[in-house]
């Protein structure tokens, strides 16, 4: 038998290249404010608390995880991943937003004999464990999916090699681009932009993007 060799290697279609490019880098330009800036949202906003932090890694890895095997499974069932994605990336827009308007001082005045402290802790990962598993259906689950079901073994390696650089470049891009409104303080308009990105780019997956044909439901 004859090894396909590079050059033999079947073409990847243009469209294959522009959603494996713009959903693998939306997908952990987001990811990153989970790895990255959300503790420090925490810290400087609500408190420095270590309990707390490590609650937070703890309950969103947990909805991750679950997240992840839960969606694989069914979206392995339907035979359709474009739902899970474009559905996912908006849901995982909005809830990534949502961390800017947890705000400690407004709910102190909203409820003033209640802790705003602990109202703002307890908001902050109900979100978390939210956006958590959104981002592991829409990205982890069905992306992950949706990029194996459109390749193959000849051709696979080159679209994994270009997505494994992503999430490094993810974090130079937010530090280089973004970093400053969080030094700034405007932490909402930072989930904002990000969170408004995602949403863009799942409503865009919603009309064009298209399924793979496979895998074929059980």
């Amino acid at each position: 038998t004859a090894t396909v060799s590079a050059m033999e290697a079947p073409r990847i279609p243009r469209r294959l290249w522009l959603w494996a490019v713009v959903l693998g880098l939306t997908g952990q330009l987001t990811w990153t404010i989970e790895n990255m800036y959300l503790n420090v949202f925490v810290y400087e906003t609500i408190t420095d608390n270590p309990a707390v932090l490590a609650t937070l890694v703890a309950a969103s890895a947990f909805a991750a995880t679950v997240a992840t095997f839960l969606a694989g499974a069914w979206s392995d069932r339907t035979g359709r991943r474009k739902r899970f994605i474009a559905l996912g990336y908006i849901a995982w827009g909005l809830s990534t937003a949502a961390f800017g308007l947890v705000d400690v001082g407004f709910l102190h005045r909203l409820a003033p004999a209640a802790d705003a402290v602990v109202l703002a802790v307890i908001a902050i990962v109900l979100i978390d464990c939210v956006m958590s598993a959104l981002g592991a259906t829409a990205n982890d689950a069905a992306f992950n999916a949706w990029v194996t079901d459109s390749t193959d073994e000849h051709n696979r390696g080159r679209i994994d090699g270009v997505l494994s650089t992503f999430p490094l470049l993810a974090m130079l891009i937010v530090f280089g681009a973004l970093d400053p409104l969080t030094q700034q303080g405007q932490w909402r308009t930072f989930f904002g932009i990000l969170g408004a990105l995602t949403v863009l780019v799942g409503l865009a997956a919603l009309v064009w993007l298209r399924d793979a044909g496979s895998p074929r439901p059980s």
